[in-house]
């Protein structure tokens, strides 16, 4: 049977809900439309700091849909119902930069209308913004190479993750306790493969397309919000990850499921599309000590190591 692409998902409000799509088209961004939308304060000392679920009161942000309209505009809707269109030739430049972590970016503010639909909405002052089609943000240097870029993710263009990985970290946690896919907001979804074996991938091959596995995903609180009801139910999956999946390795250290991704060669993937592992390397170093990792005995040799 081998591996093949489950599922793909692109986020086109950093933080907000995600779309399940056919297809990913791939630019050095990383999917076309994921996160180039991002809501950040507006008033105060964190003016143009960036917005996610993270914060007090704010995972409700999982339940504002965003649905590009091509290049030209977005749809964005809250759970109410109300919809708001916002097109691109209506932004102007932001006054100022935001950031994004450590990272100050230029952007496109979409006015005071809008700002005031998503401040209603989150009951704090906000502006949404969009990364400009000319900027260039790179990706985390300690991990990518001179050029790589992002959009407003966190700090990689993808994320990867394993239906397998998912199924034997669903054995760990509690009894009724139901976690999905989406809590982990992927852009990439494998299934075929053996559990976490993703963290021994260096590469893989869908179609065209080349991505190198740059870094193991440690995971915040977002994984502990339902995105469907955006609420904390519980601390799960965290809780479980931090007994089986924590570990420390140099200045890496976390509870790890997934894996940063940076595109090598752009193309377009599709859902049901054959995966290739062309290389692998040695477990990071980070998984020495952790309960779930890769069972050597039941994944293949036949692809060249590093």
């Amino acid at each position: 049977m081998g591996i093949k692409v489950s599922s793909c998902y692109i986020y086109p409000l950093k933080s907000g809900s995600g779309v399940s799509v056919d297809k990913l088209e791939l630019t050095q961004r990383g999917p076309k439309h994921d996160r180039l939308w991002m809501l950040v304060h507006d008033q105060g000392p964190n003016r143009g700091q960036f917005i996610t679920q993270r914060e007090k009161s704010c995972e409700k942000l999982a339940l504002v849909k965003a649905f590009p309209n091509g290049d030209r505009s977005t749809n964005f809707s809250r759970p109410s119902g109300e919809t708001l269109v916002v097109s691109v030739s209506d932004l102007s430049l932001y006054d100022g930069v935001v950031h994004v972590w450590g990272d100050e970016c230029a952007a496109m503010d979409a006015g005071i209308t809008v700002a005031h639909w998503f401040s209603d909405y989150l009951g704090q002052p906000c502006r949404l913004v969009r990364m400009p089609n000319d900027f260039v943000r790179p990706a985390d240097p300690v991990y990518s190479r001179q050029g790589d870029r992002v959009s407003f993710a966190d700090g990689f263009p993808l994320l990867v993750t394993n239906t397998a990985s998912l199924d034997l970290l669903r054995k760990h946690l509690p009894a009724n306790t139901e976690i999905g896919m989406e809590r982990f907001r992927p852009n990439l979804v494998l299934e075929g493969a053996e559990p976490f074996e993703e963290d021994i991938i260096h590469e893989i091959k869908i179609g065209d397309v080349i991505l190198e596995f740059v870094k193991p995903c440690a995971r915040c609180k977002i994984t502990t919000i339902d995105q469907v009801e955006g609420c904390s139910p519980s601390n799960e999956p965290l809780r479980t990850l931090g007994l089986v999946r924590h570990g420390k390795a140099g200045q890496l250290q976390g509870l790890f499921f997934g894996q940063n991704a940076i595109p090598r060669e752009l193309g377009t993937v599709r859902t049901g599309d054959h995966v290739e592992i062309r290389s692998k390397k040695p477990l990071h170093p980070v998984f020495e000590n952790v309960a779930l990792k890769p069972d050597f005995s039941a994944i293949p040799k036949t692809v060249r190591q590093l």
